[in-house]
């Protein structure tokens, strides 16, 4: 039986464009190369071979004709662009390079940044821990993160975890929040809760410089506690600033009337009961020497400091200009209106990195900040809230359950300071004032930035905000200014009738003319 040479030829493509569509198609639905996709471009391969050698008098003459040379003209030309390509991307995937093409550098890590890198003499890792929820902050971090990778040398490298999948690394590091960051060199590890350029590196630095970091909490008055789970007490605070490389601890000052060296700043965290008078001589000379004060303060109503003397807060308002209210907050501009909203911050290195997260204070008392002060003290009013707020001073009405409303002349007006911080240029000294504990107890501390400004303040008030200074980053404002109506017009007719009327005419004039002279 003789076999048509045409049919086979016909059948020999059709199962080489069979086995190829079969083959692409089962890997695109598996996602995986296995058996069929083999068996298909197998097929595909043996149709084609069998074709071209069933009809091969037709591929000879194809080829010794002019379309065949043009063609094979065309096909090794296309190999030649393919395989330079390919060794392009090659080279580039062994080299990577990224160039910042931009006219204020905005993607390029600050020069004091490179010089850091340049001087790692250890791996240094950086881990992100993203769930699915922050995927889309993931992608926002990764280019940061891999500038670090192009200018460490080969010595920092990142990944990224999901702390859900993976909870036992999570909390191997301290992680208590999604989104979080841990820088890790050498034995030592960090962990930050925004991604940014300066709190990357300013880890790097702290932990390239190793020291003893130490911060008191004050004990003795009826504090918060730092070990305590419960809602009241500040047990997230304390593992958070552990994360952060601090060694925290308690000062008694009636049992030990002395602030130890080592204190990069002492924390009084809600007292109930007024401090003696020697107490405050002490706290008074750790300041003079360039100590740093964190006071979160409660409404008197509940406390033993209602109706008496509060030496703590005489100190605070004679020497720093911060005086504590005998008040109550009533915020309109909240759902609960005994929760202090901030609805402004100040300009200062401890709001500036809370990339603009609402903070909130449960039964907070509002603070006044002096005129004017002598020497070289500066004050910050760190967190303001809204107009349609006050400082209630009828405590009875409150407590009943009663109607409030602002008195004139008796309560104050809002915008209301919550938040208050002061330095002395010339000692050195800090002071961080918040008149209100809840935010950052354990109840409410992992609340929008409520956790976030008190590690912020310690961290100010330590003095480790910030161990290097980055070059800012200025963006350059460029205008487009809208052509007019007849302009446009004219841009128009030329882009959509002009151009492609050029071309079509062009066409035109080349075919008529290689008609005449065929």
């Amino acid at each position: 039986m003789k076999i048509d040479r045409r049919l086979a030829v016909t059948i020999s493509y059709v199962a080489a464009l069979l086995g190829l569509v079969g083959g692409i198609g089962w890997y695109a639905y598996r996602g995986a190369s296995d058996r069929y996709v083999t068996a298909g471009l197998g097929l595909a391969a043996v149709g084609t071979i069998a074709g071209l050698a069933l009809d091969r008098q037709r591929v000879l003459r194809f080829f010794r004709g002019r379309q065949g040379r043009y063609g094979t003209n065309a096909v090794v030309a296309s190999l030649a662009l393919a395989g330079f390509l390919g060794i392009a991307n090659f080279l580039a995937y062994k080299n990577p390079a990224t160039w910042d093409w931009t006219e204020d550098a905005q993607y390029s890590l600050a020069p004091e940044t490179r010089a850091t890198l340049a001087t790692l003499a250890t791996p240094l890792r950086i881990i992100g821990f993203y769930s699915a929820d922050y995927s889309a902050s993931q992608d926002d971090v990764r280019p940061l993160l891999q500038q670090y990778v192009e200018a460490g040398r080969g010595y920092v490298s990142y990944e990224f975890v999901d702390p859900r999948q993976d909870p036992l690394q999570a909390e191997q590091y301290g992680i208590q929040r999604d989104a979080s960051i841990v820088v890790l060199l050498g034995d030592g590890s960090e962990v930050l809760q925004s991604a940014s350029e300066r709190e990357i590196t300013g880890a790097i630095v702290r932990l390239a410089n190793p020291g003893q970091r130490k911060v008191y909490f004050l004990t003795g008055h009826g504090e918060r506690e730092i070990q305590s789970a419960e809602t009241n007490g500040f047990s997230s605070a304390r593992e958070a600033l552990e994360s952060k490389n601090y060694e925290v601890a308690t000062l008694d000052l009636l049992i030990d009337p002395t602030i130890p060296d080592d204190a990069l700043a002492v924390i009084i965290a809600a007292p109930e009961v007024p401090m003696a008078s020697s107490e405050i001589d002490v706290l008074r000379a750790y300041l003079s020497r360039g100590g740093s004060l964190v006071v979160l303060e409660e409404p008197t109503p509940g406390t033993r400091l209602e109706g008496v003397d509060d030496p703590l807060a005489d100190e605070l308002a004679a020497t720093w200009g911060i005086r504590l209210r005998d008040d109550f907050v009533v915020d309109l501009n909240s759902s609960l209106p005994y929760f202090g909203i901030e609805a402004a911050y100040g300009q200062h290195a401890i709001t500036d990195r809370l990339n603009n997260l609402r903070t909130y204070f449960p039964t907070a008392r509002t603070l006044e900040l002096a005129e004017s002060l002598g020497g070289n003290m500066t004050q910050t009013s760190l967190v303001q809230t809204a107009s349609n707020s006050w400082g209630e001073t009828d405590f009875e009405a409150l407590l009943s359950q009663g109607a409030v409303s602002m008195d004139a002349g008796q309560d104050s007006a809002g915008p209301l300071t919550l938040a208050a911080s002061a330095e002395d240029a010339s000692t050195q000294a800090r002071v961080v004032v918040f008149g209100d504990a809840d935010f950052a107890a354990n109840a409410d501390y992992f609340q929008v930035g409520n956790g976030d400004l008190l590690i912020n303040s310690i961290d100010w008030a330590a003095g480790q905000e910030s161990l290097i200074s980055l070059t800012p980053k200025e963006t350059t404002q460029r205008f487009v200014v809208p052509p007019s109506r007849q302009v446009a017009l004219l841009i128009a007719l030329l882009t959509v009738v002009g151009i492609p009327g050029a071309v079509v005419a062009l066409g035109v004039s080349t075919f008529v003319r290689r008609r005449r002279q065929a």
